[in-house]
């Protein structure tokens, strides 16, 4: 039976964490090609009629589709990187916390909302917008999305308390986390707000994500320059 010291299993973890860099690095260019594709800034607005919702998606189906499957590949990524993410908290500090387990907790339940979202936009694309209610399904995947916003502030606000209360982590990631956990509450006001920006359709749910794409792509570029020296010497104070 193979026996793993703990200087490999030091390195096994390392790698991981490094990999973990480079799927969110990846996930961002993905999701942002994903944007590109879709031009979400030309959907039907909140007020649009199911007609014209229909109509949109049945003369753009191929561009959504492919837009749909990059977005999925980009969310999927967020696993592992948040994998990465928990491990190197558990490196750095020596221990697992509540708030590292909160983050790990709140990253799968959004990446699970938005997954849900995208399967009902998935199959109403699929359909070419010929649904018996388009308005009803469009609705349901935006909610989905909007809804995606309290884990998203759950585990964003959990890792910027980590941060906060061990120096030897990244203040400046921190940062960035707190304003996209605060910016992520703003997106229940969706659920609400009947037209305009804030509205389920509305510029919201383009602006705010925004915020989570700074941060995993700062966390991300963290991982992948961490070096072998400094994990040893972290997992060394510890």
């Amino acid at each position: 039976m193979a026996i793993t010291t703990g200087k490999q299993a030091g390195s096994a973890t390392y790698r991981a964490i490094k990999l973990a860099g480079l799927a969110g690095v990846v996930s961002i260019a993905l999701g942002i090609a994903g944007a590109i594709v879709d031009e979400m800034e030309t959907f039907p607005g909140t007020g649009a009629s199911a007609g014209e919702i229909a109509g949109f998606v049945g003369t753009h189906r191929s561009a959504l589709l492919v837009a749909m499957v990059l977005s999925t590949a980009a969310v999927g990524l967020w696993l592992f990187f948040g994998v990465g993410v928990w491990l190197w908290l558990r490196e750095t500090t020596g221990n697992v916390s509540a708030l590292s387990v909160s983050f790990m907790i709140g990253l799968v339940s959004f990446v699970t909302l938005l997954l849900a979202g995208f399967t009902v936009f998935f199959v109403f694309v699929y359909r070419g917008g010929e649904a018996s209610d388009p308005r009803l399904l469009n609705d349901l995947a935006f909610g989905l999305l909007a809804m995606s916003g309290v884990p998203t502030a759950l585990a964003l606000g959990s890792y910027a308390a980590q941060v906060f209360r061990d120096s030897r982590l990244p203040l400046w990631t921190a940062w960035i986390a707190a304003v996209a956990a605060l910016a992520h509450l703003v997106l229940l006001t969706s659920l609400v707000i009947t037209s305009g920006f804030f509205s389920l359709e509305g510029g919201v749910i383009i602006a705010i994500p925004a915020t989570l794409f700074a941060w995993i792509l700062g966390t991300s570029i963290v991982l992948l320059r961490t070096t072998i020296e400094e994990h040893n010497e972290l997992v060394a104070d510890c």
